[in-house]
């Protein structure tokens, strides 16, 4: 990865931290099933599953 690869990277994860300051919680678990770390209930998937002790509430 070069230096400008580098920069268009980190511009595209500035924009995403921005972005999910003001999602939903719906938007959120959206986001996260695509990920595959969390079912569309919100649940975590079997891979995350030592990722519940951290949440927040649980």
């Amino acid at each position: 990865m070069n230096d400008r690869d580098f920069a268009k990277l980190m511009e595209i994860a500035k924009k995403r931290i921005e972005a999910v300051k003001t999602m939903t919680k719906k938007e959120a678990i959206a986001s996260l099933n695509r990920a595959g770390i969390v079912t569309k209930k919100g649940e975590y998937t079997r891979n995350y599953k030592e990722l519940k002790a951290y949440s927040k509430g649980k």
